[in-house]
């Protein structure tokens, strides 16, 4: 039977304090919601309060608890909750329960065990949607649950409601596996007030309609695990479900529910303005602390944040224990940014924001018989916030080497010593970019699928050494929406990063299982041949190279003709040329050849008119990038001057850095690189320098043994195959061909972003230079043919290539499991405990 929780009037508590530095005065705080007893004591800074309570409203609150004339709070466990004091009921009929020593499982319905969840992070939007848009097929999700059981798991999490398809597929699979499960921690999503369309103030947390989206949000998680839950489609009726799962829930999950998993990864500078809106309200601008006593979980002493987190913690239960009669382990979704520790190598606010604000959850007491338990959780990754790659004490190794990930995970260990803890979340991208880098070598991407599944691995075997109660791993699919802060600046319009494909950014590559670009069956692999190219050839040619080097090599610079393409993801290119092993040694003999394109992304008549510093090839429509193939190991790509983008993220901008095309004649080509670490010091010392990623610097091979590869050949075709990410390009948005041109001087921020412009197309050059023991200088043939004008071979504009490419709204896309996934599953055994594997 439901019940309408926000008729309740809120409860008003009335804290009378005195200090040394303000007059006595009365601090009021009314919360809107069933469970509130907020008690402010006021604490300024130069003593501490000397407040009595003189009175207190007293009201009945919705776990059967009472708060009489003495306020109640939470020191004694459960402050004045009727049941505070009543030993653990262990015939409640939960399954697990949380407790000094991890995670216990109810195994023959009368004694516990250890449990040790190992999980996956699941995750629907395929490519081309948002997280609230849920069109992935019931075929797509049972397959995906099938997945994670394979890949031997014994759990899966949400962050919020799924659709319908995804609690039956998941009933169905428990039900036809009772022995091996895949159980759940499910989530409740709390929104930031940024989130908000109508959001138009300081983001405020304790806002009223943040709390009304929460509570809502937590009602319907816990009836749609139990399978009671019709929930309506957004509408302007219906506001509060825009963005959000709709439909009817009629499976019952509830038997295989690990936990609730409340929260996400707060936003300090929004604590921030809520605490200090919070202050100046109630405490005259000054910092004060809170109490909450609730019927299963209080706190003291808290501030605002912690005292809200306690709040709905108990919120959950109650209503879950009212409508079914049965309680779980409860937690909140912590990170490193809000820790209880202060670490002394980070930098002070506003320089940083990662070590400003503190969520301290250790304060909060659980009722005796609360038997399921309080767990924590932290999202926590080797490579972020900056503390954990260089705060002294964390500097350890394990048996690869340096891993300041282990030092901080037990840190926070200790901290929590007798409590439950797990990581939420850990994972490595395989991207082809990387968001920041690790002295031990566990990144935030730049891993192919196998340096990811070693990464992991690693991981996972940090948190089990340092002691930790369970982990999930992020993710199962890659998630294009994703927003990677390395890329953001160019990623524009930031609404329609999901509807393309970036390898350069990490947070859309996280999932062991890949969404890549082109449709199955159709699309490009990187394998040399070309034969996924089902195009004629863009252009041609016959005859002897343009300059013959009378050498046997000359074949292998003669080019024949070249192939372009393109898909959500990548500008494919495949250069074919007489013959790359013209001498019949098996090999490509890469000191007497080189290969050049040219390409011309926006004007043809702005960019670089020369394709070196001498100008001996010049063209006439202009160039902003060229790829230069000096070996199989060696292909980079280079940007013209005046268009490079080094260092936008960062503020770091040089005067001859127009971030637009424009013409010049010097033949001058930066390596496109990307910062990923700032320089970092403390006490005066720089304990790193700055780190950047020569982005230009392509991986080659086979795709299939090196899946970040963009360029490899096939000796027997006479073929040279390469995929050039369209954001190293300075390509903001295929999908509508938006590339860079900004007018704007000065830095680039959220507030002041790039301007861009549709290209109507490419041009496309190439030519071969000839020469011996990597001094290839001479131009031996080109692609228009060049003619020769005064000591310059000229490429004429109008045989250029042109390419062009058709707009899309709907992407397409094909999905494998990751050579990553494959690693893991055969690692894991070696790396979980044995409670892991709970007994049937």
């Amino acid at each position: 039977m439901s019940r309408d929780f926000d008729s309740y009037i809120a409860m008003l508590v009335v804290m009378e304090w005195r200090t040394d530095c303000f007059h006595t005065t009365s601090v009021l705080r009314v919360l809107a919601g069933p469970l509130v007893s907020l008690v402010a004591f006021v604490t300024a800074a130069c003593g501490s309060p000397d407040g009595t309570l003189s009175g207190g409203a007293g009201s009945g609150n919705a776990g059967g608890a009472t708060s009489g004339s003495g306020g109640g709070t939470a020191g004694s466990g459960g402050g004045s909750s009727g049941s505070g004091g009543e030993a653990p009921d262990e015939d409640q009929g939960y399954k697990f329960r949380a407790g000094e020593n991890g995670f216990e499982i109810r195994v023959d319905g009368d004694h516990f065990e250890p449990f040790w969840p190992i999980g996956v992070n699941y995750s629907h939007a395929i490519p081309g949607t948002s997280p609230g848009e849920f069109v992935a097929t019931r075929e797509q999700i049972a397959e995906w649950i099938e997945t994670i059981a394979e890949l031997g798991v014994n759990s899966v999490r949400v962050y919020t409601v799924q659709s319908p398809l995804f609690y039956e597929e998941l009933l169905r699979h428990n039900t036809e596996h009772p022995d091996h499960p895949l159980y759940l921690l499910q989530g409740a999503w709390l929104k930031e007030p940024e989130e908000d369309p109508e959001f138009t103030g300081i983001p405020d947390y304790l806002d009223d309609s943040i709390r009304i989206w929460f509570r809502d949000e937590i009602e319907k998680v816990v009836d749609v695990v139990h399978g009671n839950r019709e929930i309506p489609y957004g509408t302007p009726e219906n506001p509060m479900n825009y963005g959000r799962a709709f439909g009817t829930f009629t499976a019952d999950v509830s038997p295989w529910l690990l936990g609730w998993l409340v929260g996400r990864e707060v936003e300090p500078l929004t604590i921030m303005t809520t605490h200090e809106l919070y202050y100046d309200e109630h405490c005259q601008g000054m910092p004060c602390e809170v109490s909450y006593a609730g019927t299963w979980f209080s706190i003291e002493h808290a501030t605002p944040m912690e005292a809200f987190v306690a709040e709905y913690l108990d919120y959950l239960t109650v209503y879950e224990e009212e409508r079914y009669e049965v309680k779980h382990p409860m937690g909140f979704s912590n990170w490193p940014t809000l820790d209880p520790i202060d670490h002394v190598v980070e930098y002070e606010y506003p320089e940083s924001v990662d070590d400003v604000e503190q969520l301290d959850l250790l304060k909060i007491e659980v009722a005796p018989s609360f038997g399921p338990g309080l767990f924590f959780s932290y999202h926590a990754y080797p490579y972020y916030p900056e503390f954990i790659l260089y705060e002294p004490q964390y500097q350890v190794e394990d048996d690869e080497g340096s891993n300041s990930y282990l030092g901080y995970l037990d840190h926070l260990r200790k901290l929590y010593a007798g409590r439950t803890l797990i990581i939420g979340e850990i994972g490595h991208p395989s991207s082809q970019g990387s968001g920041h880098y690790a002295k031990s070598g566990l990144h935030h991407g730049d891993l192919d699928e196998g340096e990811q599944a070693k990464a992991v691995e690693r991981s996972l075997g940090t948190i089990r050494r340092a002691g930790m109660n369970g982990a999930f791993l992020f993710e199962l699919i890659d998630e294009w929406f994703k927003r990677a802060w390395v890329v953001d600046r160019v990623e524009l319009p930031a609404d329609r990063r999901r509807v393309w494909y970036n390898p350069m950014s990490p947070e859309q590559n996280f999932g062991l299982i890949a969404m890549k670009p082109g449709a199955e069956g159709v699309h490009h692999v990187l394998d040399g041949k070309g034969d996924d190219f089902l195009i004629e050839p863009n252009a041609w040619q016959a005859g002897p190279p343009l300059v013959p080097q009378g050498d046997v090599y000359d074949p292998m610079r003669t080019i024949r003709e070249l192939k372009v393409d393109s898909d959500e993801g990548f500008l494919h290119l495949l250069i074919r040329v007489e013959s790359l092993d013209p001498d019949g040694n098996g090999k490509v003999d890469w000191d007497h050849v080189d290969y050049v394109v040219g390409l011309d992304t926006y004007l043809p008549e702005a960019g670089d008119a020369c394709l070196d510093p001498e100008c001996v090839l010049r063209t006439e429509r202009r160039i902003e990038f060229l790829l230069r193939i000096e070996s199989a190991e060696d292909v980079a790509l280079l940007v013209d001057q005046p268009y490079d983008l080094f260092g936008i993220w960062h503020r770091k901008r040089e005067d001859w850095q127009l971030y637009r095309t424009a013409p010049n004649d010097d033949g001058l080509f930066n390596p496109v690189r990307t910062i990923t670490n700032n320089s970092f010091w403390y006490q005066g010392e720089m304990l790193a320098p700055i780190i950047w990623q020569s982005t230009g610097q392509f991986r080659t091979g086979l795709e299939a043994e090196r899946s970040t590869s963009n360029f490899w050949f096939s000796l027997a075709d006479g073929t040279l195959e390469v995929r050039i990410p369209w954001t190293l390009l300075n390509v903001t948005d295929p999908s509508q061909r938006l590339v860079v041109d900004d007018h704007v001087p000065g830095p680039k921020t959220k507030e002041v972003e790039l301007t861009t412009t549709k290209t109507p197309g490419f041009g496309i050059m190439v030519a071969t230079l000839g020469g011996a023991e990597e001094k290839e200088g001479q131009v031996t043939d080109t692609l228009p043919r060049a003619q020769k004008i005064d000591t310059s071979w000229v490429l004429p504009a109008a045989e250029v290539v042109s390419y062009t490419w058709a707009e899309w709204e709907i992407p397409t896309y094909h999905a494998y499991r990751k050579r990553s996934f494959d690693d893991l599953k055969a690692a894991l055994p070696s790396i979980v405990p044995e409670s892991a594997k709970p007994s049937p």
